[in-house]
């Protein structure tokens, strides 16, 4: 039942949320650049390969995908197309207004969750597919990845990729836990 105790407590747990997202150490930042064409032409290993080393099981990882303002309506008009064609049977994720930010999420397997917004994972799972509508123009992927320990608790990483999410509004996918 929803009483004034109820908001209370959430009010409670909510502050306290804060307090640890406020105290929480960032391990690491890394960055990765990788042309268009890379990623028409299958999936761009070499290119991937020091983020690959980067990243650990051991870990929690937020990470958020980024282009140059130049393509971002040609960026959004491919995937509005593809999602609504559902081209190559693809599982495409939420699209918002128009935005140089694609996407913001958080995994802990970071390798796998990239690998699925290049469009190289299961058909079935949301993601960016990029590899699947991407317009024949030039550009760059950039993709930043903060890694926190395995100790931050899932809840706090939820927090933190929500606050990045609401103060960028990225122009894929949806802010909250999956």
């Amino acid at each position: 039942m929803l009483t004034p105790a109820t908001l209370n407590d959430i009010a409670c747990h909510l502050r306290d949320l804060a307090g640890y997202v406020e105290r929480t150490p960032i391990d690491s930042l890394h960055e990765v650049f990788i042309p268009f064409s890379e990623i028409r032409k299958g999936y761009p290993a070499q290119a991937l390969e020091t983020l690959k080393t980067w990243s650990s099981s051991k870990a929690r990882y937020i990470y958020q995908m980024s282009v140059d303002d130049a393509v971002c309506e040609d960026l959004y008009q491919a995937f509005a197309e593809a999602k609504d064609t559902r081209k190559n049977d693809r599982a495409y994720c939420r699209l918002n207004p128009v935005s140089r930010l694609l996407y913001v999420g958080s995994s802990a397997n970071l390798d796998a969750r990239i690998k699925q917004h290049l469009g190289f994972g299961n058909k079935g799972t949301y993601a960016l597919q990029l590899s699947h509508w991407l317009p024949e123009r030039e550009g760059m992927l950039r993709i930043q990845a903060w890694r926190f320990s395995k100790e931050v608790d899932v809840a706090v990483v939820q927090a933190i990729e929500d606050g990045l999410w609401a103060s960028n509004r990225p122009m894929f996918g949806r802010q909250g836990a999956r």
